[in-house]
């Protein structure tokens, strides 16, 4: 029975003894093993990922811990420390720190904040009134893993070493800002008293500004400060040096909130009626107009020297970008306080030969820069007056009834010209409607003895009245061009 069984399985034909696996078996076969490598491949891969987003997590989990530990520190070395505890980066554009740990890059960013009693935050101290409590840290650790971006927050509180104010006391936060609204450090801040009210000198002036533009008054007695902020070649937005504001209240148990916008100032040399040789006002306003700050006036000069067209004056102004000079107290606020008339732009409507007055270009300022246009040259009226003595000075008046043409000046307000030393002069005037008056530089009496006294226009404008009545004359910018 086997050796029939045997003979049936036994191939009968010797080729059949050495038959193998087919070609199609064979690449079924490498087929299966290929899935199965490519799904083996992928979890080693996977499980290799896995463990090193792991390690890299505690490694960022262990940096914001060093970062924030060295934070506390800082705050309890000294009762200054807490000031030194800031963000990072501490301004928008700044490069952040980095940290390289077994061939991975992290990068720490940190965001720091004051809270107060209320539970309101802010960068350098109570904007609502609550006394300074803590500051909130919110510590972030990013780093790359094949082309994706991971990182872990961490958040903490960082008391300051003792209470930032003593019970009966206030506080005064002060925060700088530049131009560019980023956080302006090194600034020296002093406060002071108002003369006659309940303020006390502070024991310890604060320290200059941190790395936010930040800094701090503790244990300010209740009452009326004056509050200035200084830094070398600096100005504010209202074109003053240094920065100051008053009177700043002091309440006990909160803190009051100063804010400055202060930045190196930028330089603008100033040039008059350039090519008219003629002689210009007395502490004469000049009107500076900006997209940012709106419109300022500055008086260039004060009443002693003698300026001509020829002077180049420089001032310093806040660097918002750009600027429009008007010769003259310009102001666009509608009411009483109005007057168009300094700026060529505002007369609008055209004169005979169909012409209407162009506003000056922009000028560009930038921090710590010149302006980009030396010097600036400010349009202005000029006149020719004659029939005038060694001891007469002359005084214009801007007119409540404006020449045909002129948007009018209602805020009105006078200027005068030096005394003169010859029988005439070439005056030079902001645009707009003027009286024009002859004085006795003694007595400030109007003189009558100069009945030869004569006023005409030498830029278009027109002039009109006597020694006794006064001079109408109107300076118009319309068909100026220099």
């Amino acid at each position: 029975m086997i050796r029939r069984i045997a003979a049936v399985l036994r191939p009968t034909e010797p080729a059949d003894r050495d038959a193998g696996f087919t070609i199609i078996e064979v690449m079924v076969a490498m087929m299966v093993f290929a899935i199965m490598s490519i799904g083996i491949a992928y979890g080693i891969v996977n499980a290799l990922t896995l463990s090193q987003n792991s390690r890299s997590r505690t490694t960022a989990v262990s940096l914001a811990s060093q970062d924030i530990d060295g934070l506390r520190q800082t705050a309890s070395a000294s009762s200054g420390g807490i000031q030194q505890v800031t963000s990072l980066p501490a301004n928008p554009g700044d490069a952040l720190p980095t940290k390289t740990v077994g061939g991975v890059v992290y990068t720490i960013s940190r965001d720091v904040n004051w809270v107060d009693s209320t539970g309101a935050t802010n960068a350098c101290g109570s904007a609502s009134g609550g006394y300074l409590a803590y500051k909130s840290v919110v510590e972030t650790v990013s780093w790359k893993s094949r082309n994706q971006t991971y990182s872990t927050t961490m958040t903490s509180a960082i008391a300051p070493s003792s209470a930032v104010t003593s019970p009966g006391n206030g506080s005064i936060t002060i925060s700088v800002k530049t131009a560019a609204g980023t956080g302006n450090a090194g600034v020296a801040i002093t406060i002071a008293p108002v003369a006659g009210g309940t303020g006390a000198a502070l024991t310890v002036q604060p320290d200059v500004t941190n790395a936010q533009g930040c800094a701090v008054a503790v244990n300010v007695k209740p009452g009326d400060y004056t509050v200035t902020a200084t830094e070398a070649g600096g100005i504010d937005t209202n074109q003053k040096q240094p920065a100051q504001q008053s009177p700043v209240t002091a309440l006990a148990g909160a803190s009051a909130y100063v804010p400055f916008v202060y930045d190196q100032a930028a330089t603008m040399t100033l040039q008059y009626a350039a090519t008219y040789n003629a002689t210009l006002p007395q502490s004469m306003p000049t009107t500076l107009s900006s997209t940012g700050g709106g419109q300022d006036v500055i008086t260039p000069w004060a009443d002693s020297p003698t300026v001509t067209s020829a002077t180049k004056t420089a001032v310093s102004v806040f660097p918002f970008g750009n600027y429009s000079v008007f010769a003259g107290a310009y102001n666009s606020s509608p009411g009483a306080t109005s007057c168009l008339s300094p700026n060529p732009g505002a007369w609008s409507s055209p004169n005979a030969q169909q012409q209407v007055g162009v506003a000056p270009s922009q000028v560009g300022t930038s921090p710590g820069q010149p302006a980009s246009v030396s010097p600036v040259q400010v349009m202005a009226g000029v006149v020719q007056v004659g029939g005038m003595n060694n001891s007469t000075y002359i005084v214009a008046t801007t007119s409540t009834t404006p020449g045909a043409g002129d948007p009018g000046c209602t805020a009105g307000y006078s200027i005068k010209f030096p005394t003169s030393s010859s029988g005439s002069q070439t005056l030079a005037l902001p645009f707009g409607t003027w009286k024009i008056s002859f004085y006795s530089s003694l007595t400030g009496a109007v003189l009558s003895v100069l009945s030869g006294a004569s006023v005409k226009n030498v830029t278009p404008g027109t002039a009109s009245g006597n020694v006794l009545t006064g001079f109408t004359v109107v300076v118009d910018p319309r068909g100026q061009t220099k």
